[in-house]
């Protein structure tokens, strides 16, 4: 045999064992990394009309475990379908959804995800709020106004409560889950700006 020869199949050996032992980690390390992530609602996928109404309206911008965040009784839960039509996800314009499915989809929500569940505690990744994200006085008085007044008026005693960031984000992302309409992508900018106009 030629040395050039026997430093090939040298190599190819070391090739092969190098192969094997990445088949053997790699599913470790996969393991491992989903396991590091966030814990996600089960949310089983219902049978009947209901499943066909998720699966063509629904499913193609966010999964079903997503319900299981939110504990809301039947306006709320429809308020959240109105703002779904009207915000794009990337991959569609908003959800289109007739009258007539929405009122299917309302029943199966609030049986499921109503007033009297206890929505799923959702692990917040903060992100950072960029000059770009920053609202102005104007835009979050505006948001505090929709999100807030129907239960908390005047704001002013809210605003002096003088809750740090992680009470703000507690409360805002709590305030979520049972129908305050909010995105949960509103939250850092709106503590940003709570945070600095209590300075």
């Amino acid at each position: 045999m030629t040395r050039a020869r026997s430093a090939r199949r040298a190599w190819a050996a070391r090739l092969v064992t190098a192969a094997l032992a990445f088949a053997v980690a790699a599913p470790a390390f996969a393991q491992g990394a989903a396991s590091r992530r966030p814990p996600r609602p089960t949310v089983t996928l219902p049978e009947g009309p209901v499943r066909q109404i998720i699966l063509k309206s629904c499913a193609g911008c966010h999964g079903i475990d997503e319900y299981g965040y939110y504990a809301m009784g039947r306006d709320a839960w429809r308020a959240l379908i109105e703002r779904m039509k009207t915000t794009p996800s990337g991959l569609v314009p908003g959800a289109v959804i007739s009258d007539a499915d929405t009122e299917i989809l309302l029943d199966w929500l609030v049986a499921e995800f109503g007033p009297d569940a206890t929505p799923f505690e959702r692990e917040y990744v903060v992100r950072e709020v960029t000059e770009a994200d920053r609202l102005s006085d104007a835009d979050a008085r505006a948001k505090l106004d929709a999100a807030c007044l129907a239960c908390h008026a005047p704001l002013e005693p809210i605003l002096r409560a003088g809750l740090d960031e992680s009470e703000w984000r507690t409360t805002l992302t709590g305030k979520i889950a049972t129908g305050v309409p909010l995105l949960i992508d509103e939250v850092d900018p709106l503590i940003d700006w709570l945070l600095r106009s209590s300075d």
